[in-house]
């Protein structure tokens, strides 16, 4: 499996998303500066605590790499089966959930790790500029830092596995646009929030048990594509 993963790698030269993540990055950076200094002020500032802080820095970052990985979806699996090149692949004496599974894998540890990384940086970069200006007043005890990192370690995990729900409804005509239009709606659902009295502190994803059961399905139509490998994908 690691073989045909470090063949995927190579050969979709995949270490050029990384590029692409990091200008994603500094986008994210630039709509969370731009929504500091809009927000100044105000009551409902999106920064006035260290909660909604880390709540908006997650958001953002699951739904810019949510989407991420419908581009890789369609650029590894639906665009392969659209341009019959995965018929090719097939014809390696290599069982063929295999194939798919190591593209799958790919797209899952991608997305884990950039959403981690993100939220990483930026918490760290929200820290460092609060050191200097003082925006969030309350003390951040050392057991709630890590207790956010723990808990956006599994909402990262069950992002990565939801991202794979697109692969459904892109494998039903083997459509690029289906893929991604269903990511973008998956985004609309999970990234959604409401505000508290004193700003934006509470998320969909907060509620443990939509992300959860999104990731187990992402998982399941994992499953579901390889099993029918053999049968209706191939016709």
């Amino acid at each position: 499996m690691l073989k045909l993963i470090r063949l995927e790698w190579r050969k979709h030269r995949f270490a050029g998303n990384f590029l692409g993540a990091g200008i994603a990055m500094i986008g994210i950076l630039l709509f969370l500066i731009m929504i500091g200094f809009l927000d100044q002020g105000t009551e409902d500032f999106a920064f006035l605590d260290y909660q909604g802080s880390f709540i908006l820095i997650d958001t953002f970052a699951r739904a810019v790499f949510i989407i991420f990985a419908g581009v890789l979806i369609s650029k590894l699996i639906i665009s392969e089966y659209r341009d019959k090149t995965m018929n090719v692949m097939f014809t390696y004496p290599i069982k063929r959930h295999k194939i798919i599974a190591a593209k799958l894998i790919l797209v899952f540890i991608f997305t884990f790790a950039m959403i981690m990384v993100t939220d990483i940086i930026m918490g760290a970069l929200l820290l460092a500029v609060n050191q200097y200006y003082g925006f969030i007043t309350e003390p951040l005890e050392s057991k709630v830092l890590w207790q956010m990192v723990v808990k956006y370690t599994i909402s990262s995990i069950s992002a990565a596995a939801m991202s794979l729900i697109p692969l459904f409804f892109g494998m039903r005509k083997h459509s690029v646009t289906a893929t991604m239009v269903a990511s973008v709606l998956l985004v609309s659902i999970v990234c959604s929030g409401f505000s508290g009295s004193n700003g934006p502190t509470m998320s969909i994803n907060s509620i443990i048990i939509i992300p959860l059961t999104l990731g187990a399905v992402g998982l399941w139509i994992a499953a579901l594509s390889m099993v029918r490998l053999e049968t209706k994908d191939l016709n």
